[in-house]
């Protein structure tokens, strides 16, 4: 049975009063007004019961999302832990700067004036480190940075070579991740290794420099 109500147009047709219609006087049966009901009611109690179902199961799918990404973000957190703590202990962590020296120089073919700072590393953990990465700071006299500098440790260059080589191929010589020899790669403990770096058309308003450890990787056995 259809669902529909008094006023309906459709269900005034000619020969029957608007005024005085009501289900059950039109076959004469006074029960059918109450089977009717019956019926409606019926209905009402099905649709509410598939209304809570879809309900129930919208609220179990919302439940499942949640468990999934509170996993998915366990499992984020466990992962960033294991590369920071594990891969890269930190700045520098137990791996030390000495032995600087600076000499300020004018290339070859170049107009300007360069600063060369060179040092060595050591690695002072109980396990091997590779790819150490320095990184370099160039001060004014009002100590405001000028120029900053990255490169790898295990590069070196000879002066007279390098007075002779153009901007761009002293930061790629520099810039090698593995170093000279594959030296910048499991450095034991406690075993130094030389590094250089360059500061590039220097303001005659240079007054210092910081060199620190940027990061390194750990070897795991």
């Amino acid at each position: 049975m259809d669902k529909w109500k008094i006023g309906e147009d459709e269900f005034f047709k000619e020969g029957y009063d608007k005024n005085g219609f009501s289900i059950g006087e039109k076959n004469g049966d006074n029960n059918a007004s109450d089977a009717n009901t019956d019926l409606n009611n019926s209905k009402a109690n099905k649709n509410d019961r598939g209304s809570k179902r879809r309900k129930g199961s919208k609220a179990n799918k919302n439940d499942l999302k949640k468990i999934f990404y509170v996993m998915l973000g366990i499992a984020a957190f466990l992962s960033a832990y294991y590369l920071l703590i594990v891969l890269f202990p930190g700045n520098n962590t137990n791996v030390e700067i000495f032995g600087l020296k600076t000499k300020v120089y004018r290339p070859a073919t170049l107009p300007e004036n360069d600063l060369l700072i060179t040092g060595y590393i050591v690695n002072k953990n109980k396990f091997s480190i590779s790819y150490v990465k320095l990184n370099g700071k160039l001060y004014s006299t009002k100590n405001i940075v000028l120029l900053t500098k990255h490169v790898y440790a295990g590069n070196f260059i000879k002066f007279k070579k390098l007075k002779n080589m153009s901007n761009i191929a002293v930061n790629m010589t520099l810039g090698n991740k593995e170093g000279v020899n594959m030296s910048n790669v499991e450095i034991l403990p406690n075993h130094p290794i030389k590094f250089m770096l360059v500061f590039l058309n220097i303001s005659p308003n240079s007054k210092n420099y910081s060199i620190t450890i940027s990061h390194f990787y750990r070897i795991k056995k």
